[in-house]
């Protein structure tokens, strides 16, 4: 059973899939796994005696939480989205390859960097993903905007306790990326090759 709850394969999972997440959420990840770990919960790490062991203190967790709400607020104003992501977006990078260091802490320096840059491209790649599903803010009605940010925090918030309690799950999610990101650019190749034709 350790195989599936604590080992490093488990980890590494779990650490893909919050990375995932943290292309849609920047705090709400972190912010968990800190809580979690503070706590024991579930298969998430001991960071006690790690480089990650600060993200524990009750002032941290409580700061990340305070962020992770004001963001939350923040993407339910669609007239901002376009000066949100640019300025969330290199945040959601940097905490995307963090909350992948955290997780793989445990298992040493080079495993932590090397899954920290991992968790840098994985969470790039989710925001890449999320901001090209997302409808135009000057285009879409207020409130449909508001519920699609609804279902991205219900979303967040499940997986990140799945991940803890059944990691595994986790590289369910970044099979789920890569396969988004696939059929955006086939989507792309399609609308040039259009376009071309109509030029042609």
């Amino acid at each position: 059973m350790d195989v599936i709850f604590k080992s490093i394969y488990a980890r590494a999972c779990m650490g893909a899939g919050l990375a995932v997440l943290t292309g849609l959420r920047a705090f709400l990840p972190i912010s968990f796994l800190a809580l979690y770990s503070r706590l024991a919960f579930a298969s998430s790490p001991h960071l006690s005696d790690t480089a990650f062991s600060f993200i524990e203190k009750t002032w941290v967790i409580i700061l990340l939480f305070v962020l992770a709400v004001a963001e939350i607020i923040i993407d339910k104003l669609p007239r901002f989205a376009i000066r949100r992501d640019q300025i969330m977006q290199p945040v959601k990078i940097v905490l995307g390859g963090m909350v992948f260091a955290a997780v793989m802490a445990p298992s040493g320096w080079i495993t932590m960097a090397v899954c920290g840059v991992l968790g840098m491209a994985i969470a790039g790649l989710a925001d890449h993903v999320r901001s090209s599903m997302t409808p135009d803010s000057s285009r879409t009605e207020t409130t449909s905007l508001v519920f699609l940010s609804i279902y991205q925090d219900l979303a967040v918030l499940i997986g990140t306790l799945l991940f803890v309690l059944v990691p595994l799950i986790g590289a369910l999610m970044a099979l789920f990326l890569l396969l988004m990101v696939y059929r955006i650019q086939q989507r792309r190749k399609r609308k040039h090759k259009g376009l071309r034709i109509l030029r042609g």
